[in-house]
């Protein structure tokens, strides 16, 4: 789980990494999941540990959002 984590912040990372340097007008996490995107097809498959993790982090993603709503909430 760790290494899939690992995996997911360095493509997030590498397409910071890029859009920064060369000051394109794309969101870096995009153009990271291009990079995942593309690591994955050299791969032909998604890796178990990377699938686990993904599916961990898909089913509590709506928790992401409380402090979100919260700090629409208290602006308002």
């Amino acid at each position: 789980m760790i290494e899939a984590g690992i995996l997911l912040l360095l493509c997030q990372l590498a397409g910071e990494s890029i859009v920064r340097a060369i000051d394109i007008p794309v969101p870096g996490p995009v153009l990271g999941a291009v990079f995942m995107l593309a690591f994955l097809a050299v791969r032909r498959g998604v890796p178990q540990s990377l699938g686990r993790t993904s599916r961990d982090l898909l089913a509590n993603f709506s928790l992401l959002f409380i402090p979100a709503g919260v700090g629409i909430i208290v602006h308002f």
